[in-house]
């Protein structure tokens, strides 16, 4: 009777497995997605203008799989053990220390949705073209703010980013995002756009931006950060809907007066 529930339990998840992932873009090899990022390669060359986004840029994904109640099963039936990719995202490392990197993203990702919350995850994060494991320090689920923290390893040479505290509309801007995940080594997609204009509501940019784009962040001409990539309109794309710049300072500073992880 025992087995009988467990293998029916396992056949249960087994099939919403099929039904929620089935209609996704999803890749099922955790290790060839990280192996390329774990490669050492030569220092990045970027152009001094987008220098701090490509620098500190981060592709985030979930690590998935299902629970099994029984340990047996995996030597049984291994596909019921077997790894996977869950959704992505992006973010940039706003600072770091001798031992941790501190990586703003969209807290739509770090909170797991309600098909996610079926399986154990998480949450890695390819800075620098590393992978590492990251762990949630703070939420802001009503800005659409998360930080995260993880390992600094020795080849990371990360700065840390300013926030930027003045912005006009039609200023140039840009972010490094990795849009239904692509990406890889030594790449940086980068996207330019304009700013729209900040209130305490939110901001807006002409930055072309998908699914895996959301927590990417928004920088002005000098490197500063203005915001993160939160969503688009369903059927325009191209524009970028994002958090309040004083909701990023706020949720920062908030952070940084019990944890200190931030130098300005």
């Amino acid at each position: 009777m025992k087995n009988k529930k467990v293998w029916g339990y396992v056949l249960y998840v087994f099939i919403i497995t099929i039904l929620f992932f089935g209609c996704m873009n999803l890749k099922t090899h955790v290790g060839d997605t990280l192996k390329h990022s774990s490669i050492a390669a030569k220092e990045l060359e970027v152009k001094r203008s987008f220098k701090n986004g490509a620098e500190n840029f981060v592709f985030l994904l979930k690590e998935m799989h299902m629970p099994v109640p029984d340990p047996d099963m995996c030597i049984k039936m291994p596909i019921f053990c077997e790894k996977f990719i869950g959704s992505t995202a992006s973010g940039i490392v706003l600072s770091s220390d001798k031992a941790s990197i501190a990586v703003l993203t969209a807290a739509h990702f770090c909170l797991p949705t309600q098909e996610e919350a079926m399986f154990k995850e998480k949450i890695i994060g390819v800075a620098g073209d590393q992978p590492r494991e990251m762990m949630i320090l703070a939420v802001d689920e009503d800005n659409d703010l998360c930080l995260l923290i993880g390992a600094k390893k020795k080849s990371d040479n990360f700065k840390s980013i300013k926030i930027a505290k003045d912005s006009i509309v039609g200023e140039e801007v840009y972010t490094v995002a990795a849009p239904l995940g692509i990406g890889g080594a030594g790449i940086r997609l980068i996207f330019e756009g304009h700013l729209s204009g900040c209130n305490i509501e939110g901001c807006m940019t002409t930055i072309p931006a998908t699914f895996g784009s959301s927590g990417a962040g928004i920088l002005n001409s000098k490197g500063e950060l203005i915001t993160i990539v939160m969503a688009v309109p369903e059927n325009f794309d191209h524009v970028v809907i994002s958090p309040s710049n004083s909701a990023v300072i706020n949720f920062i500073l908030d952070i940084d007066a019990e944890v200190d992880i931030y130098p300005y």
